[in-house]
């Protein structure tokens, strides 16, 4: 798949900014604190129109566990951080909102597998005992422009000043780009590990359903 480039990235973000830069002068201007599956995030949010709101943060999260990749058990140290800029717009100019935006995915997965003894694996098209694979590491990382699409809502308490933001969602990071090495020298091993790594990343999902919760701040 076609990867955006980094460039179409920044000119949108440049954009974004110029809109908000050219934007009337209001009061409603706001910051915000989530938690959602990436983790913690932190964003600023300028009322354009009772229609349309300006959103720019970042979240991300870092953390070690361990994640079945082609049906192989990796341990995996994870860091995710996401820049982006989000437009909402308010049909109704109420509480419910479609949101369109862009940001720059940053993830990267380290992982390793250190074969328990006696084991066999399947890498690739052949199975491998563990002396034959010896310590199996790995990268899985996404840094790429990925579009975001979802939908949202802002209940604000009555003095307007504090809410609560709901936000579900789903960005398009396309593949990742996979590398596999091992310390093993059995002959066949570096081509299936190839192939792995070419079955991971078509195991990768492309797209990501996102769910943040969190408080927003009016000023």
């Amino acid at each position: 798949m076609k990867k955006l480039p980094l460039t179409y990235t920044v000119a949108t973000l440049v954009s974004a900014v110029a809109l908000l830069a050219a934007a009337p002068a209001r009061a409603e201007f706001g910051v915000g604190i989530n938690l959602g599956n990436l983790g913690f995030g932190v964003e600023g949010r300028q009322v354009l129109s009772p229609s349309f709101d300006l959103r720019f943060g970042i979240a991300g999260i870092a953390y070690h566990t361990d994640f079945d990749y082609d049906n192989i058990n990796y341990d995996v140290k994870q860091s995710t951080a996401v820049p982006e800029i989000k437009l909402d717009w308010r049909p109704g100019q109420g509480i419910f909102r479609l949101t369109f935006g862009l940001s720059y995915y940053n993830q990267v997965s380290n992982i390793e597998l250190t074969p328990e003894f006696g084991g066999v694996y399947q890498i690739g098209n052949n199975p491998y005992t563990s002396a034959q694979i010896g310590r199996l590491t790995g990268k899985v990382s996404h840094h790429v422009g990925a579009p975001y699409f979802g939908v949202g809502w802002d209940i604000l308490t009555n003095n307007k000043n504090l809410g609560f933001t709901i936000d579900v969602g789903a960005y398009y990071r396309n593949e990742p780009d996979v590398w596999l090495t091992s310390t093993s020298n059995t002959p066949g091993l570096a081509n299936d590990l190839a192939i792995e790594a070419n079955n991971i990343k078509d195991d990768t999902w492309a797209v990501l359903p996102v769910v943040k919760l969190g408080m927003l701040f009016r000023f």
